[in-house]
């Protein structure tokens, strides 16, 4: 990966669409004290060289009833190219998993789950993560509630 050099209106470009990636290239402009035509070619070029990502709405798992939060650690017997690579290919077809890292320590992944209920996360390990021949354990942490949760990149 190549590392660009980022100007300070760079920089506020980012925080200001990380705060709200909604905002109008007009909006933006305000914000960052430039006309549309250059705030426009900015953030395109972002856009080029990976610093943004994606633009996505922040929903609310609770009114979705999908806000029973678990954080699965799991480990595998053995773990390989071959392995992680099936894996992850499992990890696309399981919707209940919104985020999912491969870790050092005592897991070799841990996972955020949402869920609607204790029953339906006993139901994903149950019939998803436990059919996997390769896993050994899984260790789940409950939230119980969320005292933080920023999306963003600090910048």
């Amino acid at each position: 990966m190549t590392v660009h050099e980022l100007d300070e209106t760079d920089l506020c470009i980012l925080r200001s669409l990380q705060e709200n990636s909604r905002l109008t290239t007009k909006e933006l402009a305000l914000k960052i004290h430039l006309s549309t035509t250059p705030t426009f070619e900015r953030q395109r070029r972002l856009e080029r060289l990976g610093y943004i990502k994606k633009y996505v709405a922040v929903l609310d798992g609770d009114l979705l009833e999908k806000g029973f939060v678990v954080f699965c650690s799991v480990s595998m017997k053995q773990i390989n190219h071959e392995v992680a690579a099936m894996f992850s290919g499992l990890l696309e077809t399981w919707d209940e998993v919104t985020e999912c890292y491969n870790t050092s320590g005592d897991g070799d992944y841990l996972m955020k789950v949402c869920v609607s209920s204790m029953r339906q996360y006993q139901q994903f390990i149950l019939d998803k993560v436990g059919q996997f021949e390769y896993v050994s354990h899984v260790r789940s942490v409950f939230v119980m509630d969320t005292l933080k949760l920023n999306y963003g990149v600090p910048i």
